[in-house]
């Protein structure tokens, strides 16, 4: 397979060369720096998509190591690499002369020719590079603009999340907050037109839930794709290819309860996002994030199975979803099976999930624990 090689920029001062690596969302780099030579490899979204990437650079000099150093943003990879020989100008980057089609010139640390010269400018020796003086204060608007521009796609990036993360906290409301009063004053009476308006919120928002896997696979959280993956199939395969088709069980009290088990957990994650999302955070939503899956999901994964079992019987007379020969598809398919099968993976998807859970409640509360602390010492 052909190797990959993102665009990397590269321009010069009397102190240090700078290279800036065109890769966005970059996971598991790998860089070695040494006095010659810069290697890298990475995941990240380049020219050609997301995939993996990778270059190696023969220095034209050697540089210092230890003043050397690098920063990944959400943009970028920036290297600054300080030379050896400070005030010497290298005739190009690379040891050798050779042309590299992904590696270019950083114009936009030189004046564009659009821009008026000042006096210096006009006084310097035709064709001769600018002054040090004039490549350091190039350097330092460079990077001010770059910071700029980090925070402005970090800022774009928050508010979206923040607006997905409210919408959601609403919609699980209504339907937490309807079903619970609808239990305390009614109690298990007319489930049916219980469940005809909860399932306009719960259907909402479970369509909306798909956009967290793209947040996932395209690196807009750092959430792993497969946890989110369980989860959205798990409860949209359930709501919309058992629960909707099968009229029986919607005047069934169990469809309601579990309604209220997803909607209990979900007041709790969608605020913590939220707030998150404006480097916000409160104790005790954290703690609650942290914690309520406890009962709560048990309690969810039994009521599935509970409403799968409901199920079965009305998949089992009509035959709907099955698929018997011939047909144009030239398969068969037993739709109870598939249901046979959901309840088989429930504890062994609950027990994943569960444990995956536990280990994050372990690493934020002890994080809280020693951010609490801190305060309380200062």
């Amino acid at each position: 397979m052909e190797k990959l090689h993102p665009l990397v920029y590269w321009a010069q001062n009397k102190e240090k060369i700078t290279l800036r690596v065109d890769l966005r969302d970059v996971s598991s780099p790998k860089i070695d720096i040494t006095e010659n030579k810069l290697s890298f490899k990475g995941y990240g979204e380049g020219a050609k998509g997301l995939h993996d990437y990778e270059f190696e650079l023969e220095l034209h000099d050697e540089i210092n190591i230890e003043k050397s150093a690098y920063r990944i943003s959400d943009r970028h990879i920036e290297f600054n690499l300080y030379k050896a020989y400070e005030g010497t100008w290298w005739q190009r980057l690379t040891k050798h002369k050779v042309k590299l089609s992904w590696l270019r010139i950083d114009f936009d640390r030189w004046r564009n020719e659009d821009d008026s010269p000042s006096e210096e400018e006009e006084d310097a020796e035709p064709g001769m590079p600018p002054s040090p003086e004039q490549l350091e204060q190039i350097d330092k608007m460079q990077k001010d603009l770059l910071e700029v521009k980090d925070k402005a796609y970090a800022d774009i990036k928050n508010c979206y999340l923040f607006f997905y993360n409210a919408i959601q906290f609403i919609l699980f409301s209504c339907t937490f907050v309807y079903l619970l009063q609808r239990y305390a004053v009614h109690g298990k009476e007319n489930m049916k037109e219980a469940f005809d308006r909860a399932i306009l919120f719960v259907g909402m928002s479970q369509m909306l839930a798909v956009l967290e896997l793209v947040h996932a696979a395209t690196g807009l959280v750092k959430s792993g794709v497969t946890t989110i993956l369980m989860q959205l199939l798990g409860r949209n395969l359930l709501l919309f290819l058992v629960i909707l088709p099968a009229e029986p069980i919607h005047s069934q009290p169990m469809v309601c309860y579990l309604f209220l088990v997803w909607s209990a957990v979900e007041v709790i994650r969608y605020p913590f996002y939220a707030f998150a999302c404006m480097s916000i955070e409160f104790e005790v939503l954290t703690w609650l994030r942290y914690t309520v899956w406890i009962p709560l999901y048990p309690l969810g994964f039994i009521s599935e199975a509970i409403v799968v079992l409901l199920a079965l019987p009305f998949y089992k007379e009509t035959d709907l979803h099955s698929l018997y020969l011939p047909n144009s598809l030239n398969i068969s398919l037993y739709f109870p099976y598939y249901l046979y099968s959901h309840l088989a993976f429930i504890p062994f998807g609950g027990y994943g999930l569960m444990k995956h859970m536990w280990r994050m409640r372990k690493k934020k509360l002890a994080a809280l624990s020693a951010s609490l602390k801190k305060e309380k010492m200062s």
